[in-house]
């Protein structure tokens, strides 16, 4: 198929399709570089907006590092219909809808290469939070976050975000969307099946699709559909469920949708993991001001990813799991109980209050294993995971086991100013060089005015 864009490029397509949505079908490039959609309706009114996409709102165009995120559009195509075109995010890494990992049957379908574990569905929910992050952040709401639209590699953590040619601008660019489904925000719902037209796509419905699919990730099964039923007829129960009468599975307050015992639930992600979806699916259904922003999936997401342990059964589905306080070391998803070693160092973070030499609790915790790192983020306050750079990035302390020294060990890779206050005194630890973790010791990580401080105790497995 000839295919001539709005600058006149002529470029060459399949003749076929190889996918079709409720807006257009999907065409691949000769080349397999690129991806066209062709609207099903040639709407000239919708090129000023698609423009708009293009060029002014384009977050690709204004951080690089973004591009690997989004299908961004980058081209009008003019004939043989109205359409845009996209990079074809499969030429290089293989991407499925997220659907396939969110359904626990639909998963175990997939090959290896590309499957990963419960611990690669944590790293890829926090890049999702990372999507919104950039999309919100720039004012745009996409209006359609579902399981279908973003596209995943979770066996190497990379994740996509498509359909970005409907985006919202508040008094710029309207909804044309109003989600799918099982990931509408409940008021939208509730005007769809009244015929209300005054209640639109947000970032505030973004914020409802987005805890719902993390949710969904990491446990996979709905938060809002549980054995309650409100009503005879399954569509309206349905309408109602995800509508009028949302109740989180888990409320605190409502156990009449709760699933019966035992079943995995969100206390399985840490405390402040579980807080956000507890934010977001009660108070957060009627009040969306209440709802968790991207940025505090993104932060807490990552933290969590600190607290994981693997578990040590090879043939385990997660092959890792959140250590909680006050709980057994038994992993959730096989069963298996850690059998060595006997204690874990947990390190807790404490951020500096302004006052030299004084602190506050913060949110990070770090849960000592072998091989496990720390970064630039965990040291510095002003920094963090989701915006960090290349050279952020790279290791600057590591923890270690090791039995014949007798125990944990913090290693300074590259941690100008370390220091560790203990029954002794304080001592720097060099570069290059390390120390024992111990029960009650302060660790000072850099003499930077927002540099943390860690506190060390002792969690028997």
């Amino acid at each position: 198929m000839r295919v001539i864009l709005d600058d006149g490029t002529v470029e060459e397509y399949e003749d076929q399709p190889f996918a079709e949505g409720g807006q257009g079908k999907l065409y691949l490039s000769r080349d397999k570089q690129s991806v066209i959609k062709l609207y099903h309706q040639s709407i000239s009114s919708r090129i000023p907006a698609l423009r708009k996409i293009i060029k002014d709102f384009n977050v690709t165009g204004k951080d690089a590092s973004t591009k690997s995120l989004f299908a961004w559009p980058n081209a009008i195509v003019s004939r043989p219909s109205l359409g845009v075109r996209m990079d074809n995010i499969n030429a290089r890494v293989e991407h499925k809808a997220l659907s396939w990992w969110t359904k626990p049957k639909a998963s175990t379908r997939l090959d290896a290469a590309i499957r990963g574990n419960w611990f690669d569905r944590t790293r890829v929910a926090s890049q999702m939070a990372n999507i919104a992050w950039k999309l919100h952040g720039s004012g745009l709401a996409h209006s359609d976050f579902s399981s279908d639209n973003f596209l995943a590699n979770v066996a190497r953590h990379s994740v996509v975000l498509i359909d970005l040619d409907a985006l919202v601008v508040p008094d710029v660019l309207p909804p044309e969307m109003i989600g799918t489904t099982n990931y509408m925000a409940p008021e939208i719902v509730i005007a769809y099946t009244k015929g209300q037209t005054d209640i639109r796509p947000s970032i505030y419905t973004d914020q409802h699709s987005l805890a719902v699919l993390i949710y969904e990730l990491l446990l996979q099964r709905h938060p809002l559909i549980g054995p309650k039923r409100n009503h005879a007829d399954a569509e309206r129960d349905e309408q109602l469920a995800l509508g009028e009468r949302a109740l989180y599975t888990e409320d605190p307050q409502d156990r009449s949708n709760r699933p019966p015992d035992p079943f995995r639930g969100a206390w399985l992600l840490g405390e402040e993991v579980e807080g956000l979806l507890r934010r977001a699916f009660t108070n957060g259904l009627k009040n969306p001001t209440q709802r968790p922003l991207a940025a505090e999936w993104g932060g807490a997401l990552n933290r969590m990813a600190d607290q994981i342990i693997p578990c040590g059964n090879p043939e385990c589905p997660g092959q890792g799991f959140v250590l909680l306080r006050d709980h057994p070391a038994v992993c959730p998803w096989c069963g298996r109980k850690v059998a060595y070693p006997k204690q874990v160092p947990i390190l807790r973070l404490y951020a500096p209050s302004g006052r030299v030499g004084h602190f506050q609790s913060d949110k990070g915790k770090i849960v000592g294993w072998q091989n496990r790192t720390l970064h630039r983020w965990h040291s510095q306050l002003k920094l963090n995971e989701q915006s960090a750079t290349k050279e952020e990035r790279t290791p600057i302390a590591e923890i270690t086991f090791d039995a014949k020294r007798g125990g944990w060990l913090l290693g300074n890779l590259n941690l100008p100013d370390l220091r560790v206050a203990g029954e002794g005194g304080v001592r720097t630890v060099r570069i290059g060089a390390d120390a024992p973790l111990v029960a009650g010791q302060k660790w000072l990580l850099g003499a930077e005015p927002d540099a943390r401080m860690m506190v060390v105790t002792m969690q028997d497995l």
